[in-house]
């Protein structure tokens, strides 16, 4: 029985079996059969059914979306055992049996010189064995491609090239590559096996990683990525997943110098080339990127490897890569508020937005690592610390704050701080003195001595020193205040008042022993920010608004091509508020011009690579397609792309409009001749059963008026020309012009044997005129036979109204005057018409004045009635009694 089994991500190892017949719905529902915890799984995320025995899958209108070996998954999917699919971080595969995760479908087997001994996992370009390599009989991991992969010629060009490449990679921190090839349409490489998994197995088991263990971790990781940077390789997709675990627990990089071949395939997806919880804003931006990315990514997965978090949480990629570009992380020391000071620092240098903020080279971050274990090391030596800690009562991250706060202000003073109360001496590595009411101030003999003189109480008895919890206290209160200032005395473009608020309300809540002078200075402080908040925010509201609606105004315009005329409304915008005194103004300034020159110009690209990627992929889907819904599609897409290209204001992108215009252009004109020369088929092919079907009709025809059916032989061919498909759909064309003029030519000849007749029926003589012209002129033998002996006499009856009775003769026995009918259906030899034919012949061409009447037309200006004649009689098969009738006609 088939089953799903979840191979990586928060729900490692949970397995679903799917019966025949039944179906299985997967996501973050609790009624889900497979209930997924990824943050990025939707309720309902997608299906999976049976029909006939075949599974298939189909995306419940996602968020994210369900990648199917690798690619999107648009409409049903079929699936074969093997395929892998993604949710998010999960990855799961499809699977035939119980044993599927351990054999794998290869397992025992030999693949170009190794055997297949286990099945290790799933990746997005393949699955992953543990195999023996025979020549050397060393155990390596063998990955090979999907199928589907597989397929496409172009990507294992890359892929075999790029693996040829990472192959001349050697370094102790990188895993090495020994082998590509292929070998009966399968591809795959053989590289160094990680016996212990990936790090990001080894967090899954333990939730958060130890400290040493982490920075030991990143240290190996430094390494691999200083290497690469030498050799002037960007990995582009640094995760847990891609960090290795070997035997002895050394940390290897996996993947390195395959980023074009996995790039290529992950472009796919969602455009975008990294993983959304650990990729670098210009990375998500789609701006060129340097090894600084790699290193953004080492210090999210540094976050993770400690608190177990990733930086940021979001519903959809799309949210999440907004807050990779906008939102700073959470402090580390939030998650783990016994993290050391210079991690912290470590980790938020790493994440630093700004490439040019975050360490140039990893190599140091290994210096700076290096650091920290050995005064690590020296701190489990020695009773003090061995780095400064933040200041009891505030948050880890007002302790960031105020840290900045002492860095900006560049004073440092190492010393002894006497802590009288308890009378301990605590030494101190890099202790920043906060100045404020208690800064070091000098003194009229040249020293320093610390301003204490504010902190006595007044119930003190006149003690200078005072009691610890409240000495405390009041460091806490200033501590905060001094944060408070920093946050609204900086540039007014970052001013934070809520923060500044929050941080002295905090500080005056948690520390009740405060002084009172103290907590008199940090409330009056606070009242003045609170009112300059006010002022400042009621100034900006209606600024605030216009921002808003310009953004989402401008998102419209950008979405209707209109690049160009939302660039300058963001920059009249900008300059229309860049030089106001409202610090809130400012800062809405600000984050205007941030999202003008970084969220507008990625936008304005996603915009145009999703539209070019769209047409691109429709045109190249439209290759399965027939002939006639290809032309069809491809003529749509055109006129889309004609339409943006008209719409758009931008040169530079109106530009790539056209270029791609005249591509798909190009390909309409084959695909139309190939639409030409396949309705050229058609019509060929239709002509030829349209005209057989014709010919089945009019010998029908011919039989009905033998019959002397008139009436059925209209109806055959009205039925025919409105029940023949083919004459239906293609009588317009030239070649069914014969067809249409023999329906035309049936219909007529219809109408003049009709009239004709009649008219023959009145031209005849009488009975008395024929009872003498047959004493001169008795019946051929053959009438004569036919009639029943020579005395007998002939006339001819046929109804006026076409079709409502059947013509027959009526035959007189001169001697007696019996009248006998002869109707068509007694005719039922040829011998039998041609007689009775020859019968009318003679008396045509023996009574006077006959054959000249007959000449006269059937109708005003049509034929002679005598050619109708002659055509019924050539229709009776009778052509020797016929023959004089048309020689007299055309002589």
């Amino acid at each position: 029985m088939p089953r799903l089994l979840v191979e990586k991500g928060p729900d490692r190892g949970k397995s679903v079996t799917v019966a025949v017949g039944a179906q299985l719905i997967a996501g973050r529902d609790k009624e889900a059969g497979l209930q997924l915890s990824d943050t990025m799984a939707s309720r309902r995320h997608f299906m999976i059914a049976s029909k006939s025995g075949i599974f298939g899958l189909k995306d419940l209108n996602s968020a994210n979306g369900t990648l199917v070996n690798g690619r999107q998954s648009e409409g049903a999917h079929r699936l074969q055992y093997g395929d892998s699919i993604q949710v998010g971080e999960t990855l799961m595969s499809w699977l035939a049996d119980e044993t599927g995760d351990k054999q794998g479908g290869l397992i025992g087997q030999q693949i170009g010189g190794y055997r297949i001994e286990e099945r290790l996992g799933r990746g997005a370009m393949g699955t992953v064995y543990k195999a023996t390599q025979l020549s050397l009989g060393r155990t390596v991991a063998l990955k090979v491609l999907s199928p589907d992969l597989v397929k496409d010629e172009k990507f294992c060009e890359m892929f075999v090239k790029e693996a040829r490449a990472a192959g001349s990679l050697n370094h102790p921190n990188i895993i090495q590559v020994y082998d590509v090839g292929d070998e009966a349409g399968q591809y795959f490489f053989s590289m160094e096996y990680a016996a212990k998994g990936s790090v990001l197995e080894e967090l899954s088991s333990v939730k958060t990683i130890p400290m040493v263990r982490a920075v030991r971790i990143i240290k190996d990781a430094c390494s691999a990525l200083d290497y690469a940077e030498r050799k002037g390789l960007v990995h582009r997709d640094i995760k847990p997943d891609n960090l290795m675990v070997t035997e002895d627990s050394t940390v290897k990089l996996g993947d390195l110098g395959l980023a074009m071949s996995t790039q290529e395939l992950q472009a796919e997806q969602d455009g975008v080339f990294g993983t959304p919880h650990y990729i670098a804003p210009e990375q998500a931006m789609g701006k060129p990127i340097d090894h600084r990315a790699d290193i953004y990514a080492l210090g999210a997965t540094f976050y993770r490897v400690l608190t177990g978090r990733t930086l940021f949480t979001g519903a959809t990629v799309k949210e999440i890569l907004k807050k990779q570009v906008r939102e700073p992380h959470t402090p580390v020391t939030q998650h783990m508020p016994d993290c050391p000071q210079a991690i912290a620092r470590i980790i938020d240098r790493m994440l630093a937005k700004n490439p040019a903020e975050r360490y140039q080279h990893a190599s140091e971050i290994t210096t700076d690592l290096s650091d920290w274990e050995s005064l690590a090391a020296r701190k489990a030596n020695s009773s003090g610390a061995a780095f400064g800690d933040s200041p009891q009562g505030l948050t880890p991250e007002q302790s960031q704050q105020l840290a900045a706060i002492n860095a900006n202000r560049k004073l440092m003073i190492t010393g002894i701080v006497a802590l009288v109360a308890i009378l301990m001496a605590v030494f101190s590595i890099y202790w920043f003195v906060i100045r404020d009411t208690s800064v070091v101030a000098p003194n009229n003999g040249g020293t320093s001595s610390i301003n204490n003189t504010s902190n006595a109480p007044s119930n003190n008895g006149g003690s200078s020193v005072l009691p610890e919890d409240v000495r405390q206290a009041n460091s806490n209160v200033r501590d905060a205040l001094s944060v408070a200032n920093f946050l609204v005395n900086e540039d007014p473009s970052t001013n934070d008042y809520e923060k500044a608020i929050a941080t002295l309300e905090t500080a005056l809540a948690k520390n009740p022993k405060a002084s009172a002078d103290v907590v008199a200075d940090a409330s009056e402080r606070l009242e003045a920010i609170k009112t300059e908040f006010e002022q400042q925010a009621k100034g900006a509201l209606e600024v605030v608004d216009e921002w808003e609606a310009l953004r989402q105004a401008n998102e419209k315009l950008v979405s209707e091509w209109k690049y160009k005329a939302a660039s300058e409304a963001y920059s009249a915008f900008i300059t229309k508020y860049e030089k106001s005194e409202n610090d809130e103004i400012l800062k809405v300034v600000e984050q205007a011009r941030k999202y003008f020159t970084e969220n507008h110009p990625a936008s304005v690209q996603a915009n145009q690579e999703t539209f070019e990627k769209k047409a691109k992929r429709e045109v190249e889907e439209a290759r399965k397609l027939d002939v006639t819904l290809k032309v069809a599609t491809v003529q749509g897409v055109l006129e889309r792309v004609n339409a943006a290209q008209e719409a758009c204001d931008d040169t530079p992108y109106k530009d790539r409009l056209v270029d791609l215009a005249e591509d798909i252009e190009r390909q309409l004109a084959i695909y139309k001749r190939e639409a030409e020369r396949a309705e050229q088929r058609a019509v060929e092919q239709a002509f030829e059963r349209a005209s057989a079907s014709l010919q089945d009709m009019l010998e029908s025809c011919r039989r009905d008026i033998v019959k002397g059916d008139f009436k059925n032989v209209g109806k055959r061919t009205t039925d025919w020309k409105l029940g023949n498909a083919d004459y239906i759909e293609y009588q317009d064309k030239p070649q069914f012009k014969g067809i249409t003029d023999d329906l035309e030519r049936r219909e007529n000849q219809l109408r003049l044997e009709h009239v004709s007749l009649i008219k023959l029926r009145s031209a005849l003589p009488s009975i008395l005129e024929m009872s003498k012209l047959l004493k001169d002129k008795p019946w051929p033998g053959a009438v004569s036979d036919i009639l029943g002996g020579p005395d007998y006499l002939l006339s001819f009856e046929v109804s006026n109204d076409l079709g409502s009775q059947q013509w027959n003769f009526s035959i007189n026995d001169r001697k007696t005057a019996t009248p006998r009918k002869l109707m068509p259906s007694d005719l039922d030899t040829r011998e039998k018409r041609a007689a009775l034919c020859a019968a009318l012949t003679h008396l045509i061409t023996n009574t006077d004045g006959c054959l000249d009447e007959l000449m006269q037309p059937s109708t005003p200006g049509g034929s002679p009635a005598l050619v109708g004649v002659f055509a019924w009689m050539s229709e009776l098969e009778a052509y020797e009694a016929a023959f004089p009738l048309i020689k007299y006609a055309y002589d």
